[in-house]
């Protein structure tokens, strides 16, 4: 284990958050302050898991992950390009059904699986966020897939967030569906990023089986009946976490997990496309699965990082290795980066359309999802330490 200093030592005076953004140097990460980046809570979890509880009786009830109807087959092996971009390495992974592997409505971009979480089983978790310009907003969905079963099964659940009596799909402030560009499942929380803010969470204890799945545009609670765009399963959101007033502007790409640092920690980072200057947050848990608060109710970055690389699409670290997955970088192709503050990075093949990562300890593998139309291979590699 990797301890941190606990309580966290106390902020030196803030500089300018320009200052936070030096001359970054490719293929080189360096450490950043973390201290001027900080999220408050959006606490709405007593209200949130009563309205749940309402919803769940108006449904057909909750449902535990483990019990879901597993309604869809994946299929074995990777496409031929990543086969061929992976052909030194002991790579694995599966695509998803002819329709999702081809459909342009739905996008996956983010992944983890339930090591992260601590929970039993051997479950990757992907999201997709909805990419039909033309139609209804249907905000994000979750793919849950279950590693055990031969053929790989899996389903997609829909994220939501209830409202009162009833609930709707998962969107930006501008009404547009949330990107949803990594997560972290951590005990019973998801932890969804949430692009220009912060996190969104949502309780994987309390997955609801609601009663109508005949209509794929209704959502919500009316007449007696309770839909979710024809999907059979929902996970409500229960909190945010967004920036301070006083924190200085950092995005939110995408999201890994930590689990080797004491507490464990969920990175976050920010995807820049031709310049090597996103930069990466590091954000520490507490036992409960909440962020972990200051006395002033805060929550501080213990450290930070720019990352160094362009086209960050994902990233994690293990004490003190960094690991960023980037798009479009070797011709249409990804690469995996494996480094260390003030070390250049070691590069690895990586797949077209590289998203988020995930560390899965007990095989010692980093998994992604490739989010291009039938190029959508769910893959892992043993992991190569900087």
């Amino acid at each position: 284990m990797h301890p941190l200093p606990d309580p966290l030592p106390a902020c030196p005076q803030t500089s300018t958050c320009g200052a936070l953004d030096p001359g970054a140097v490719e293929h080189f990460a360096k450490r950043l302050e973390g201290c001027a980046f900080q999220l408050s809570k959006v606490d709405r979890v007593a209200t949130a898991h009563a309205e749940l509880d309402a919803l769940a009786a108006a449904a057909k009830g909750y449902v535990t992950i483990q019990n879901l109807d597993f309604n869809r087959t994946a299929q074995a092996g990777v496409t031929a390009g990543t086969a061929d971009r992976l052909k030194n390495h002991d790579y694995f992974g599966f695509r998803w059904n002819a329709g999702d592997m081809a459909t342009t409505d739905w996008y996956p971009q983010g992944v983890t699986g339930n090591e992260d979480a601590g929970q039993a089983g051997r479950m990757l978790l992907v999201t997709w966020y909805d990419h039909n310009e033309t139609a209804l907003e249907k905000g994000v969905r979750v793919s849950v897939v279950d590693l055990r079963s031969s053929p790989i099964t899996y389903r997609h659940i829909l994220l939501v967030e209830p409202n009162g009596n009833s609930f709707g799909p998962v969107l930006t402030g501008g009404g547009g569906s949330l990107h949803a560009g990594g997560m972290v499942w951590f005990g019973d929380y998801l932890y969804v990023a949430d692009t220009g803010n912060g996190f969104r969470v949502f309780d994987l204890s309390k997955i609801i089986e609601v009663k109508n799945t005949d209509d794929t545009e209704r959502i919500g609670v009316s007449g007696g009946r309770v839909d979710a765009f024809g999907y059979r399963y929902i996970a409500g959101q229960i909190a945010r976490y967004r920036m301070t007033s006083d924190s200085c502007n950092i995005r939110f790409s995408f999201a890994g997990l930590d689990r080797v640092s004491n507490p464990p920690l969920i990175v976050s980072g920010e995807y820049r496309v031709d310049e090597p200057g996103g930069r990466l947050a590091r954000w520490p848990l507490s036992a409960d699965g909440w962020l972990k608060e200051l006395s002033d109710g805060s929550v501080r970055a213990v450290d930070a990082f720019v990352g160094g690389q362009t086209r960050m699409q994902g990233g994690l670290t293990r004490g003190d290795e960094i690991y960023i997955s980037s798009s479009s970088q070797a011709g249409s192709l990804g690469r995996l980066y494996r480094t260390k503050v003030g070390q250049e990075s070691k590069i690895t093949a990586w797949v077209y359309g590289a998203e988020d990562l995930y560390l899965e300890g007990s095989t010692d593998r980093i998994w992604t999802a490739a989010e291009h139309p039938n190029a959508r291979d769910v893959v892992s590699i043993p992991r190569l330490g900087p």
